[in-house]
């Protein structure tokens, strides 16, 4: 036996690794570790029973001695590590150092995960080791850290046909978004969609948004440049229930409605739906105006009794040229402080834009405020022939000098009717009435509703009017990569110092201290 004993010794080690690998491997396996580890420790007494002088001397050798102290550093360094991973998974803190924010969440998704009152579930089916399970995982990762009411989990639809089935996933890459009875699927991953399944899932109802129709208004079924499909979806996406109106055949706005947009008309209301109009903001409606240049004077007429100037000109802006725009595309960047553009910090553009400022005779329970300006070198054309031949040029006391006011919101307090109100009838008559004028309606048409701002504008105004807060920030954007475009000189460059210099300093500077060394020797 004892001539045996050193290929136990051999075996007790090779058999101590087996152990290892196995539990590395298929840890849900005791046997693949537990067998090896026993096997090895039984051959390794045998070693260490007929071989104890052996043993003796190696741990009094000077091997033994630096062997030691270099297992006691690795051992160290493998309990800091250890250590450190424990710390950062119980006190995970990410830092987004990218000049697009690439890696953080929107603002409007940081409200609405903080706006969490009921646990969501989102289950992405997604093949194992694809790029879409990263880039999932990665995300919901995110929304995890920032809400405690958001969970996720990971499903590969191949090994687990049956629980795809049963969320009635038919194709890979499919996310399930879950809240109490309510379930969205999402098809195109992003954290704009996964944001707006969230608020769809979580509201307990819809709010209706309806658009005025019969006067020529933006068309939401008009895919076109001009017409209002993009901004239909992107209502429907946030949880609103779009419909139109038709005015004229109606003798009020209906209780339902959270908010009626007027979208740029071509013709002039009739009196009676003036009247109506009127009857809605006093009761506490709320009203998005769209009005573009050159529109007719009764809707000025109507917004006057509300402290509300529509400009009889058109905004020109010797600024949008900086940007490739045409001088009759202002450049709004000037936004006052509101709660639609808090944190507002994108430009818009506003193609052929009149002026829409606080008119000079106060109305009383009328408080109006500039909410959006275009640029300082902007002013208000009124010699809309003579821009008409490409000549204008601004004439002091004339024209509106800049910055020209292209948006004003408004809130409407009835005086009158607070007075006759009782108590119990108070909370219902003298609901705050809202409203908001732009000087254009083409900036949330389908052409611009994605440039810069316009979009995030549009919603915000909205959403505020429709008083939902946890949606006044700036939706979430695609990311899109930003390549590293080199010259030809730096990529010649950058050969040279990789390629050739460094290795070429770093083999000098070995043989250097090989020569050297022989030299002492």
């Amino acid at each position: 036996m004892r001539r045996w004993s050193p290929y136990c010794g051999t075996a007790g080690l090779v058999l101590l690794l087996l152990g290892f690998l196995g539990l590395g491997m298929a840890p849900m396996y005791k046997g693949f570790y537990v067998i090896p580890w026993t096997l090895a420790t039984v051959s390794l007494a045998v070693y260490a029973a007929f071989n104890p002088d052996r043993i003796k001397g190696f741990l009094a050798s000077r091997g033994a001695r630096y062997g030691a102290g270099s297992a006691a550093g690795v051992i160290l360094v493998l309990g800091i590590l250890i250590f450190t991973a424990v710390l950062t998974n119980k006190h995970n803190v990410r830092y987004d150092l990218t000049s697009s924010r690439r890696h953080s969440l929107s603002d409007q998704t940081l409200k609405v995960l903080k706006a969490l009152a009921v646990p969501v579930k989102v289950t992405g089916f997604f093949q194992s080791g694809g790029a879409m399970r990263e880039r999932g995982k990665d995300l919901f990762e995110r929304y995890a850290q920032t809400s405690s009411n958001f969970q996720y989990d990971l499903v590969d639809p191949d090994r687990f046909p049956a629980q795809a089935k049963s969320a009635g996933v038919t194709r890979y890459d499919t996310v399930v978004v879950e809240a109490s009875k309510n379930s969205e699927k999402i098809t195109d991953l992003s954290e704009e969609r996964v944001t707006n399944a969230i608020i769809r899932v979580t509201r307990p109802g819809k709010k209706a948004i309806y658009f005025l129709t019969g006067h020529g208004e933006k068309d939401l079924s008009d895919s076109g440049r001009a017409g209002f499909s993009a901004a239909k979806t992107a209502l429907t996406d946030q949880s609103y229930e779009v419909k139109t109106l038709l005015l004229m055949q109606s003798e009020d706005v209906p209780l339902d409605a959270a908010v009626l947009i007027v979208a740029g008309p071509r013709k002039e209301p009739l009196p009676q739906e003036f009247e109506a109009l009127d009857r809605f903001l006093r009761r506490g409606g709320h009203v998005l105006f769209l009005v573009d240049p050159e529109s007719g004077p009764e809707l000025a007429a109507f917004l006057k009794r509300f402290n509300v100037k529509v400009g009889f000109d058109v905004i020109v802006d010797k600024m949008s040229r900086l940007y490739g725009a045409d001088y009759l595309m202002p450049l709004v960047s000037h936004y006052s402080r509101h709660p639609v553009t808090e944190h507002f910090t994108l430009a818009s553009f506003f193609p052929m834009a009149r002026s829409i400022s606080v008119d000079r005779e106060k109305v009383e329970g009328v408080k109006v405020t500039v909410l959006a300006s275009a640029s300082d070198k902007s002013w208000g054309e009124t010699d809309l022939v003579r821009l008409g031949r490409g000549s204008a040029e601004y004439e002091e006391g004339k024209d509106l000098k800049g910055p020209v006011p292209v948006a004003v919101v408004g809130t409407i307090n009835p005086a009158g009717e607070a007075k006759k109100a009782t108590p119990e009838k108070k909370d219902t008559k003298n609901k705050e009435g809202k409203f908001i004028v732009f000087g254009d309606s083409d900036f949330a048409s389908n052409a611009y509703m994605n440039l810069q701002g316009n979009g995030d504008l549009f919603l915000s105004s909205v959403n505020w009017l429709a008083e939902e807060a946890d949606l006044l920030a700036i939706r979430p954007k695609d990311k899109s990569n930003r390549p590293l475009m080199l010259s030809q000189l730096q990529v010649n460059m950058v050969f040279w110092l990789a390629v050739v210099i460094m290795p070429l300093g770093v083999m000098t500077l070995g043989l250097s201290v090989i020569l050297a060394r022989r030299k002492e020797q």
